[in-house]
């Protein structure tokens, strides 16, 4: 069943050029085991540097789209939030559920992914590994809260979770 938003995502190909747009932007489409293989050798080659490098890439790429988002839906708030839980949803990053924390020290945010891509891709896990999406996620939270937000993921489906979870907590 399609999301109430479906139809307002752009979707532009131009086969004789080779460019692909989702709400404007240029797009590249890649298959979740070509991006599990290149976080993988990235973690070869840099050990812990590379869950940063996911982690920032994967912040400033949520800014970028939401803001987008919010220009093109002309939405905010829990519309917004909406919004953008079925977006991730239809371009497969997996389901998104944004919620308050339940209990204090919980974070400021808890932010749900049934089947991310990341961790269904990865296989076998003793760490979390869906560090892009936690940026992701940190970036969610900023874009809701306009303050500096961190995430760290407590849950992952690559450990023996049976979904990915996000603590997303304001910088002190």
């Amino acid at each position: 069943m399609k999301g109430k938003r479906y139809n307002r995502i752009k979707e532009e190909w131009d086969i004789t050029s080779g460019d692909f747009f989702v709400i404007g932007y240029r797009t590249l489409m890649l298959s979740t085991k070509t991006f599990v293989r290149i976080q993988k050798e990235a973690e070869k080659i840099l050990g812990d540097g590379a869950a940063v490098i996911f982690y920032e890439a994967g912040k400033k790429a949520v800014l970028v789209s939401v803001k987008r988002i919010e220009e093109e839906w002309k939405s905010e708030g829990e519309e917004l939030i909406r919004g953008l839980e079925e977006f991730y949803a239809e371009v497969g990053f997996g389901k998104f559920i944004v919620g308050e924390a339940k209990a204090e020290g919980e974070g400021e945010l808890m932010i749900k992914v049934e089947n991310s891509f990341i961790a269904k891709e990865y296989g076998k896990s003793d760490v979390p590994v869906c560090h892009f999406l936690r940026g992701y996620c940190a970036g969610i939270g900023e874009a809701l809260t306009n303050q500096e937000m961190d995430a760290e993921e407590v849950k992952c489906v690559a450990c023996g979770d049976d979904h990915c979870e996000f603590a997303v907590k304001m910088v002190e």
